[in-house]
């Protein structure tokens, strides 16, 4: 929590490690803090500074606006894209913020996916943490929409953080019970839980193959309340599709013209109207 960190040493830190350790060519040395304020950017930002202070903080903006926008029913994917484009910038030159959508701080995000969970700042009190033990959803549905979140997340500047178990989806109300054990074999996973870490597993392998969904520009192709259809660009010559349906039913999108490569099935799609199943996700690169 840095906000309860004397500013004084934070500067001291980074002035001692900008003289006492050299970074790689193309490393760096990265220093994230966190300040839990879901509705203060500004808060957030006046600890950011590469140079002097922070490279920068756990995105907990982004996740408030996250959640509400892919979790509940009344979400617009649009008015988050648009946000997104005034927060790209927001934290200044160089920053690099942490995006996230669950931690040990806050109850699991499986059950604001679930919609048990109706408020996307829903923290930790003695209630949800000790008195309300959710148990694991058997659908799909809160699976599906927790790994469009993860698509998002994945295929958009900065560094995505996973908190263990998120990846399957594991059950747990506000601290502790968000630290329950984590379980390791195959047998004590559900189908929904096997296909959400698969989805986590290739967004990972796409993402680190693919720099410019770390490092590139994100231009909104079309959205809606439910779909979203954006470009990554500007990091080399080679552009990714992302294309978002957060609705519980088939939504149609327009893809540019042209024929691109189905990087999390395989195959090829080509460019034009294009059917996406319900809380779903395509991502897209050049046919190689």
């Amino acid at each position: 929590a840095i906000k309860h960190v004397p500013l004084s040493w934070l500067t001291d830190l980074r002035a001692r490690l900008n003289a006492e350790i050299t970074d790689a060519p193309g490393d760096r040395f990265y220093l994230v803090g966190e300040t839990f304020a879901y509705d203060n950017r500004e808060l957030l930002r006046s600890y950011v500074d590469p140079d002097t202070m922070l490279d920068g903080q756990f995105d907990f903006p982004f996740k408030a606006r996250l959640c509400e926008a892919v979790f509940t029913p009344t979400g617009n994917l649009g008015a988050f894209g648009t946000w997104m484009d005034g927060n790209d910038g927001f934290y200044g030159p160089g920053s690099i913020m942490t995006t996230w959508i669950g931690n040990h701080d806050i109850p699991r995000p499986i059950h604001f996916a679930s919609r048990e969970i109706t408020n996307c700042r829903e923290g930790s009190n003695p209630d949800n943490g000790w008195n309300w033990r959710p148990s694991q959803p058997t659908g799909p549905e809160a699976y599906e929409r927790l790994g469009v979140s993860y698509a998002i997340m994945f295929t958009n500047p900065g560094i995505p953080l996973m908190y263990y178990g998120d990846e399957i989806g594991l059950a747990g109300g506000g601290d502790p019970d968000n630290r329950r054990m984590m379980p390791w074999t195959e047998g004590s996973l559900n189908e929904h839980q096997r296909a959400l870490r698969e989805k986590v597993r290739a967004l990972g392998q796409i993402r680190g193959a693919h720099p410019v969904l770390g490092r590139g520009r994100r231009v909104t192709v079309s959205s809606d309340a439910d779909t979203w259809v954006y470009r990554m660009t500007g990091c080399g010559d080679e552009d990714v599709l992302v294309a978002i349906n957060k609705a519980d039913a088939p939504r149609s999108v327009t893809l540019p013209a042209g024929s691109y490569e189905n990087l999390v099935a395989g195959g090829n799609v080509s460019g034009g109207s294009t059917m996406l199943g319900a809380r779903s996700f395509l991502i897209l690169g050049p046919v190689p």
